[in-house]
Formats: structure tokens, sequence, C-alpha cells
């Protein structure tokens, strides 16, 4: 039984067994229909009482993650998941992550994090995030906000100059953009005061495994709405090592690129472009690979990194 009680630990026992019997559920260690060892058997097991064990049944049972059946025992349901409860256990996860790559205890990392349990929350750091492309700035932004304490203000190359203009004095902390804009978002924000932090973007796994299976020497169509879109598309798949396809571009937005289409025998697009294809004429025999670029994460890991320094300094 994966179960596990410190008796030494500052966190209450029925808490320990509480969260511990939720992860076993949620992960499928105790599959939906199974019937849960006796209140008495688990207070045997795990040296604990059992009116401790029957207070945690109870709590699981309110919340949907067992039943009682009378005469028949405690069964595992499938909880209805909130919200909340996803974005804390996918939080969980990543600190889990990181303390077994730095070799950090899970006793040590739960005892430095009760310890802070009392702080106020870090404050969220508005940053500007840049993008030429406005799908991709807001998926950018939103992975940001996802793995950082940010309030990201998004806005296009193309509309940085008139925001500025907007602002006397600049309300965000950093601006942020891909590599292939840093210099051009650089020079913009530059003479207001503002430092610019450049992150890589990646094709994703998923994409990059189907191309890989495709034979010597295939011609790979990458399509873009326009020549900066498809050129960064075009990057990342070379990037990745693909030296075996014959890749050539694609823009939506140039006619005479448009219509070698039918050249190709796969095409790689954003999941924006791969909505409009059935207006393009594509052959029904050329594969499509949906191929959305995501943010580094080991850039964005060097963002947070920064991010703290610089929460430092101001305090």
């Amino acid at each position: 039984m994966d179960l596990q009680i410190n008796s030494k630990s500052h966190v209450p026992v029925h808490v320990q067994l509480e969260e511990q019997l939720k992860h076993l559920i949620l992960s499928e260690r105790f599959e939906v229909g199974s019937r849960l060892p006796s209140i008495r058997a688990l207070a045997g097991y795990l040296r604990v009482n059992r009116n401790t064990v029957a207070r945690v049944i109870s709590d699981l049972e309110r919340d949907g993650y067992v039943e009682t059946r009378r005469g028949s025992g405690v069964y595992v349901l499938r909880p209805l998941v909130i919200e909340e409860d996803r974005r804390r256990r996918e939080v969980l996860e990543r600190v889990m992550d990181l303390a077994a790559a730095q070799d950090v205890s899970v006793e040590d990392l739960a005892n430095a994090l009760l310890a802070r349990s009392g702080s106020e929350p870090r404050e969220k750091t508005k940053i500007l995030f840049v993008e030429c492309n406005g799908p991709e700035l807001e998926r950018y932004a939103t992975e940001l906000e996802e793995w950082l304490p940010v309030e990201v203000e998004a806005v296009l190359l193309e509309d940085l100059p008139g925001r500025l203009a907007e602002v006397k004095d600049p309300p965000w902390r950093l601006a942020v953009t891909s590599f292939y804009h840093v210099h051009e978002v650089e020079a913009l924000v530059e003479p207001r005061g503002l430092e610019t932090f450049a992150l890589l973007t990646e094709a994703t796994l998923e994409g990059l495994n189907r191309l890989a299976d495709l034979p010597s020497g295939t011609s790979v169509g990458v399509m873009g709405n326009s020549r900066t879109c498809t050129e960064n598309l075009l990057r990342s798949l070379e990037g990745a090592g693909l030296d075996h396809l014959d890749f050539f571009q694609i823009r939506e937005d140039d006619e005479e690129s448009r219509s070698r289409i039918g050249e190709a025998k796969a095409l790689v697009c954003g999941s924006i472009s791969a909505q409009r294809l059935p207006k393009l004429d594509l052959p029904e025999s050329v594969e499509v690979i949906v191929q959305d670029r995501t943010l580094s994460k080991g850039g964005v890991e060097m963002l947070g990194r920064m991010l703290r320094r610089l929460a430092q300094t101001t305090a």
C-alpha cells in the first residue's frame, strides 16, 4: 500500500492521509470502482487513530472521491475535478519534478513550504510581451501567465510604437519577445528605460515525431500567414535536425507562393492556418501536420529567475 504517515511532520496526520489518498485516486493508482481497505485496516497499517481515518474517509466522500456502501465497504468514484484543484495538482507536479531534479526530498520541500505558509503571495510582475503574429502573441502570453507570476500585456510588433507613445511612464518591469524580434523591440523600448528579454520558441514534439517518420527526400511545405511567421516556423523545424526532408515556404499572403502548395507531399502549418486550408485547394493526398510552436521552457525558467532578481533589487 503506497501510503506513508510521518508522525514527526508539522503537517497534521489527517491532512497527510487525505492528500495522499486524493493523489492515488486522481493518478488512478486506486482505480475507479475498486474498494479501499477498511478503516480498521488502514488505521492498523498506518498506526494512526481510527477516528482520524474515519474523518478522512468522510471528507473524501463529501468531496466526491469515494462512496460508502452499507455492509460492503468504501469504493473509489471518478471525482469531478474542479479547475482550482486541477491547477493546484499541476503546480504540485511541477514543483515535485523540480525538487527531484535538484535532489531535494519531499519532506524538506514540505517543511520549507510550511515555513512560508504565512507569507503573502508573490506579487505578479507586469511585463510587456511583443510578437508579430496575433494568434502566437495570445498563445505565448497565456503560456507565460501559466508558468510565471506575471501580468502580461500583449502587443503586436506593428502596434508597439503607438502603445509606447500612449504612456508617459511605462508600467512594465520588462519587455519580452522572441529572438526573431529582439533587435526591433530593443530599439523601440530602450529609449523608454525598458530592458528587453528574448525567448526561444520551439516546435512541439508530436509534430516533430511525425515529420521524423516521413521518408527521406519528402517535399514538405511550411506555411504561415506572413513572411516572418513562415520563416520562424521553418527555422524551428530546421533546428530540430530534420535534414532528410526538403522544406520550402508557402506564404498565405503571397499568391505566387501559394501556387506551390501542390508541390508538397506534406504540409506543416499552425492551427490558425489549418482552418483556412479548405480555401486553398489543397490536394487530398497531402498530409497536414499541425505544428504550433511553444516557448522554450528553459528560457521561461531563465526569465523567472531574472524577474526574481529584479524583485529583490526593487525590495
